[in-house]
């Protein structure tokens, strides 16, 4: 036989090599859902505990959780599945218009998406992280707490999640089909956030950073992207009311930009492909044993965001 040959494996094979990858977000989603409601309650019942402000312990508390996770239980993972994330961190050398292009789709994309998620508020009142600090630059303490929020939210989460989610989740299951893998991998990119407002766009901008992935074989375009969008929206949240109109012709420049360059093919819009909805494989996913704890954390932290 080749040594580039398929390797033909049993659907009970499929699934211990799920859980592999799979053990590793269980642990990922319960850390995280312990830490955030943990915390929430000693600051509202014990608040004489914490030395500092309570935002900046929850702030750098998930920086380092989220980095130990990355670097403990997802590279065992990626150990057992002889995955060598080297392979993946190849520099596509992209143009600069292009890649201009392509970040401009992938901020549309959240926009719309955040805009569709948010009618779960009409509906139901989905608790979600807030920070009183952001755009506040008055005191030293807002200083530094606007700080930790943009480290955390444009460095340290983005290089993490691609990591996790298209290095290992969807190198592992494009295994068993190319377009499975970015499928998949979006589908449990939603099911690891905390509640359904936060998870419409994560399988959307997952989906589209998935094929960023495949398109080019390596996660560095989609760290890259995953960062521009995470700048973008930051600079939004810390934006002071007065730049308004500045951020609304961003928006609107953002669309332009998407438009145009969907319209002439400079990004990929094929969405799905032959393997993405292949039963077969949904079913031997969905039926292993650390997916279904996963679908199970999320489907409690979904009811814990609406109490």
């Amino acid at each position: 036989m080749p040594e580039n040959s398929p390797r033909v494996i049993t659907s009970r094979q499929a699934r211990k090599q799920i859980n592999h990858f799979g053990r590793s977000l269980v642990i990922y989603i319960a850390v995280f859902m312990v830490f955030r409601y943990g915390t929430s309650l000693l600051a509202s019942y014990f608040p004489q505990i914490f030395i500092v402000e309570p935002q900046i312990v929850y702030l750098v508390g998930e920086m380092v959780l989220l980095t130990l996770v990355t670097l403990i239980p997802f590279r065992i993972s990626a150990k057992m599945l002889n995955l060598d994330i080297h392979d993946y961190l190849h520099d596509p050398r992209i143009p600069a218009s292009r890649m201009i292009a392509i970040i401009s789709v992938g901020i549309g994309i959240n926009l719309i998406a955040t805009s569709i998620s948010s009618l779960f508020y009409f509906f139901a009142r989905t608790n979600s992280a807030s920070y009183d600090f952001l755009g506040k630059f008055t005191t030293e303490t807002y200083i530094i707490e606007n700080a930790l929020y943009l480290l955390e939210n444009v460095i340290i989460i983005p290089i993490c999640d691609e990591y996790i989610f298209r290095g290992i989740i969807q190198r592992q299951l494009g295994h068993y089909g190319r377009y499975f893998g970015v499928l998949g991998s979006a589908m449990l990119f939603a099911v690891s956030q905390a509640n359904l407002v936060m998870a419409i766009p994560a399988f959307f901008v997952g989906w589209y950073l998935s094929l960023i992935t495949l398109k080019y074989h390596s996660i560095k375009p989609a760290v890259q992207v995953h960062i521009a969008l995470s700048l973008f929206l930051c600079l939004m949240d810390i934006a002071p009311e007065s730049m308004l109109l500045v951020i609304t012709v961003a928006i609107i420049v953002v669309y332009i930009i998407a438009a145009f360059s969907i319209f002439q093919k400079r990004v990929s819009t094929n969405m799905v492909r032959y393997g993405a909805t292949e039963p077969k494989l949904w079913k031997i996913l969905l039926s292993s044993d650390s997916i279904i704890v996963c679908l199970i954390l999320f489907a409690v932290n979904v009811v814990l965001s609406l109490i």
